[in-house]
């Protein structure tokens, strides 16, 4: 027995089947995690390193260098990078799409073990960090004091980090800019040399005296003691009473050379937040697979519990909360799916104009939805964005199998058989051609998931879930359409007529119109059969023509998203204090005030921390002559003015500014999980004057290249630096080296942590060096006294002498050689024509084989993925082929409704170029499911006219009859198709422009090759099976 069959005969089991599948989908979605976007596990790890106190220049050579040398045979890399900046290397490497993280992290510990033996001892252990989604914090939040600000870390972290991390799915809480509190031993350079001692002998004193060793055990009598010497500091007072020293049978105390206090560690990064008040930035992440939106919520409401036990003048303001748009999103796409189950409402009402027919078919949408939730829970993904876009995109498909099978089974009761009957033989009649339809569309979206790099991984889930989807809305086309139509729908007999008058008008009125479109069809078929020559070549100078427009549409990676939110980053001159960059963050926070009333909340930041890490992990550069300037607005409803718009204001204001060098807006979300920069151009060597003079011929030129935006390289100019020049012949004279001399000179300018204060389970620096008076001079620097072996005193000026040089504050490599890169946003032209230009101008110009030119960035990203979609999609063509194959028996057949494939991109080209959409990798996407989508209604067609043929009725009676009859329901699904996708192109919410050009490209698409399948195919079908009823006369 077939599907329908069985249907019919057991409803009790196919109603039970159809509400188990309800049943489960219900719980597996109210158990879905919500999230933006599938967990992206970007195929990179990084190796972080800080070495405080040390310059670019010193962190490449003594740490990056090394790094990359140690690791470079790690299995499956692909590339290596690394950024050196002040105190901290950054190595990156980048790994094969499909590698297994988890195996290359261990291969990289293991090599790490080998290098660690070379790399300085002041240099911190190497932290492995791997990228993914769910290291972008889903909270920020801003906090502000005024008596409380010096303790304001630890009281973040007692009352606020602490609580929020015990919260479920609550991650790493990590706060940025915040005061840390130390102890600071100021030494006296003048009392260090009368007493004849220095920084580091001290420094090893205080190690010595602050320690709390265990000793074992003693037994006496019958009582067990432990014994343990106790010997750490309880005070800061306490450390100045230790003995460093003594002269002349004279005690010296620390007190005596140095003052203890008990204080902040200096300065280096400013944190304004709104209102110009100091503060710090508190990120929330979340752990691994916890559902975004719920943590969200509870962590902000745990907020307002907590704000009622901080003390009054502290205040915690949201920066940014991720679940707001992903909400957004979220209900956006629900209301696009609302829409479209609306518009595939109306559709079935007009043309099967029975409502128990249509309800028929639209029992189909909920169960084929709901049961992808189902995939969903079992396969361990979350509902955001991508799954709820699949639901979107397949909703106008879902209903395709059972209008077929309905509309046939409704001719065949309108023509005098009974509702059961009807049902079996009309849904057994065409059931193999709905199958093959199917998998046609099965046969395109399954091979998304063996696209790799970025598309893919944002592409798989929506391939499973479309091909989920529809095979269980062929499943229920099969089973609940013959069920319900044996028992839902009335014999001709039985038939009652419509009594309400308005009612039978509309109806009539409907019948009138469709056979009219019928009989104009009908008329249509007989005139191109008639000239078939003029139809073939109207058809090709279309196709041909749209060709030519290809140029005219433009390319880009992904559509531009306004997000609500953009970052202000501004580079001063190299070498400009901290307290000036600060000062001019202020005068963009007034800016921001007087002339931007979308923005809700803002906050800014300038310098540099000790280690650096959340700089380079959220891909900001760092230091004291570069800020940022978070910015959260309203909603894009809520605005008169796009989020494009506003960087164009911001960017037209800040330019009258003095003092900036560099300024760049971002308005991208997760730039660097998404490609990066648009454009990257890579100008690599291992000559740094050659490959910056390169680059800046590229800068040059981009610059005033139509289309880019805030082009910069990504290094900064080379900041003042002041070296020591040592003399080897008057150090061996005094019993010294390079290395003692310089290790003197770093503890006192820089510092030198001597131990650590422990104070109610927390730990505090305790950390020598000169004031800041006795370090703001070259003078100075020549003067520090430096102790011989044999206990003398000699000037630092005695052995060398101070030059005025210039070093790079940031260096940074590719594969084991410099780079700089020129990297530029774009606005207002095509990323792919702008690319164009630029490589033009690269190969006319003169490099040297010293220097490599690569292009990275989105060129990149769009490079690799248009690559994976073109052979994505000369598969789905080849797949789709055979499936049609294997359902016709032939090769012909499906060799004639492949026609209607081409004329489908010509849909997607024309209406991008009137839309004004550039040709992107979601447009790309909707041209790979046209392949799919088109031949659906040249399949029902082909398959009945070869059903009619063995009924032995004439070809040319044939096709005219069977395209009459297949009209109908050819038009349903290319409609419920089409305004099931309306409202993806036409959603103007949030997160809509991701989805915009996927669904104009499919609209344009589907039109197109359906009018020309309704003409063209029967035309091809005619002349090759006249030809091959001659071929067969003759032979």
């Amino acid at each position: 027995m077939t599907l329908p069959e069985i249907s019919v005969k057991r409803p009790v089991l196919t109603i039970i089947l159809y509400l188990a599948i309800i049943v489960l989908g219900l719980v597996s979605y109210q158990r879905l995690s919500i999230d933006l976007l599938p967990e992206i596990e970007i195929p990179m790890i990084s190796v972080l390193t800080s070495y405080p106190g040390a310059t670019a220049q010193d962190i490449e050579i003594n740490l990056s260098k090394k790094i990359e040398t140690g690791l470079s045979s790690v299995s499956n890399l692909k590339k290596i990078t690394s950024t050196s900046i002040d105190n901290v290397s950054a190595v990156t490497l980048e790994f094969e799409y499909g590698s297994n993280l988890d195996e290359a992290a261990n291969d990289i510990r293991n090599a790490l073990e080998l290098v660690k033996r070379n790399l300085p001892n002041d240099a911190d252990e190497p932290i492995i960090f791997k990228f993914s989604t769910d290291m972008m914090p889903i909270v920020m939040l801003g906090i502000t004091a005024d008596e409380s600000y010096i303790g304001l870390n630890k009281l973040v972290e007692d009352k606020i980090a602490n609580q929020l991390k015990r919260l479920p799915g609550v991650g790493t809480v990590q706060n940025l800019g915040g005061p840390v509190r130390q102890i600071s031993i100021d030494i006296d350079p003048n009392k260090l040399q009368a007493f004849n001692l220095t920084t580091s002998g001290i420094g090893n004193v205080l190690a010595g005296e602050n320690l709390n060793l265990p000793a074992g055990s003693i037994k006496m009598g019958r009582i067990e003691y432990n014994v343990r010497t106790v010997g750490e500091f309880t005070s800061a007072k306490e450390m100045g009473k230790v003995v460093v020293g003594q002269q002349a049978g004279r005690i010296v105390y620390l007190k005596d050379v140095a003052t203890v206090r008990d204080t902040l560690e200096e300065n280096t990064r400013d944190v304004r937040l709104m209102g110009g008040k100091r503060g710090l930035m508190l990120m929330i992440q979340k752990q691994s697979g916890a559902n975004t939106v719920d943590v969200a919520r509870e962590v902000l409401a745990k907020i307002e519990t907590i704000k009622n036990e901080l003390p009054s003048d502290v205040s915690v303001e949201k920066i940014m909360d991720s679940s707001e748009y992903i909400v957004d999103s979220i209900s956006n796409l629900s209301e696009t799916i609302l829409y479209a189950f609306v518009f595939v409402t109306i559709v079935l009402l007009v043309f099967l104009r029975k409502w128990r027919a249509a309800v028929i078919v639209l029992l189909t949408i909920p169960v084929s939805l709901i049961g992808a939730f189902v995939y969903l829970y079992f396969s361990g993904n979350t509902l955001n964005i991508i799954s709820l876009s699949s639901l979107a995109i397949a909703i106008g498909m879902v209903v395709d199998d059972a209008i077929v099978i309905i509309e046939n089974v409704t001719r065949h009761v309108e023509r005098g058989s009974r509702p059961r009957e009807a049902a079996i033989f009309g849904s057994t009649e065409v059931g193999l051609a709905v199958m093959a339809s199917t998998l046609t569309i099965v046969a395109v979206f399954f091979p998304l998931v063996f696209i790799t790099g970025l598309s893919g991984i944002l592409f798989r889930q929506l391939g499973f879930m479309v091909t989920i989807t529809i095979l269980i809305s062929l499943f229920a086309a099969l089973t609940i359409v013959p069920m319900l139509s044996s028992k839902l729908l009335a014999s001709r007999k039985d038939e009652k007529p419509i009594k309400n008058k308005a009612l039978k008008t509309i109806d009539s009125s409907l019948g009138k119109m469709l056979d009219s479109l019928d009989e104009f069809y009908k008329k249509v078929l007989i005139w191109v059969l008639g000239h078939k020559g003029t139809t073939i070549i109207i058809s090709v100078l279309i196709f041909a023509g749209s060709l030519a427009l290809i140029p005219l549409v433009g390319t880009e990676f992904m559509p531009k998203s306004d997000a609500a939110s953009l970052t202000i980053s501004m580079e001063l001159q190299s070498g400009t204090r901290l307290e000036e960059t600060s000062a001019l963050v202020a005068k963009v926070e007034d800016i921001i005030k007087r002339d931007f009333p979308e923005v809700i909340y803002f906050s800014g930041r300038a310098g540099t921390s000790t280690k650096g890490f959340s700089s380079i992990i959220i891909g900001q550069s760092e230091g004291s002559n570069i800020a940022s300037i978070m910015i959260r607005t309203s909603k894009k409803d809520q605005r008169e003015r796009s989020i494009f718009n506003m960087a164009d204001s911001f960017r037209e204001k800040l330019s009258h500014i003095p003092g900036i060098k560099s300024l760049t807006i971002s308005t991208s979300t997760g730039a660097a999980m998404m490609g990066g920069a648009p454009i990257a151009v890579d100008v690599v060597g291992q000559d740094l004057d050659e490959t910056e003079g390169i680059a800046n011929q590229i800068k040059e030129f981009m610059y005033n290249l139509k289309g880019t935006r805030d082009v910069k390289l990504n290094v900064t100019d080379p900041k003042p630096e002041l070296q020591v020049a040592l003399n080897r012949e008057k150090l061996a004279l005094n019993g010294l080296n390079t290395a003692m001399v310089a290790n003197a000179i770093r503890n006192n300018i820089y510092g030198l942590t001597a131990s650590k204060y422990r104070e109610l389970g927390d730990e505090y620096n305790i950390f020598l060096r000169y004031p800041p008076n006795e370090r703001t001079s070259i003078n100075q620097i020549e003067n520090l006294p430096l102790t011989t072996p044999m206990g003398g005193i000699i000037k630092l000026k005695d052995v060398g002498r101070i030059v005025e040089k210039y070093s790079p504050s940031e260096v940074r490599r590719k594969n084991q050689e410099r780079v700089i890169t020129v990297v530029s946003d774009i606005e207002g032209r095509p990323l792919g024509d702008v690319t164009t230009d630029i490589q033009n101008y690269v190969n006319k110009m003169y490099i040297p084989s010293s220097v490599t030119i690569e292009y990275g960035g989105q060129i990149e990203q769009q490079s690799d993925s248009f690559r994976d979609l073109g052979l994505l999609l000369l598969l789905s063509i080849i797949l789709v082929y055979m499936v049609m194959a294997a359902q016709f028996e032939s090769f012909l057949d499906p060799f004639i409704v492949m026609f209607s494939v081409p004329f489908a991109f010509t849909g997607v080209i024309i209406a991008l170029l009137v839309t004004g959409f550039p040709i992107n990798i979601m447009s790309l996407l909707g041209a790979v499911m046209l392949v799919g989508i088109v031949v659906k209604n040249a399949i029902v067609l082909v398959d009945y006219i070869n059903i009619t043929r063995a009924r032995n009725i004439p070809l040319y009676e044939a096709i005219i009859y069977s395209g009459r009859n297949r009209l109908r329901p050819v038009l349903m699904t290319t409609l419920t198709t089409l305004l099931g996708t309306l409202p993806l192109a036409m959603s103007k919410g949030q997160g809509s422009e991701m989805w915009q050009s996927l669904g104009i490209a499919t609209i344009g698409g589907l039109f197109f090759s359906s009018v020309i399948t309704l003409v063209l195919v029967p035309v091809l079908y005619s002349i090759f099976e006249t030809r091959i009823k001659q071929k067969k006369e003759i032979d």
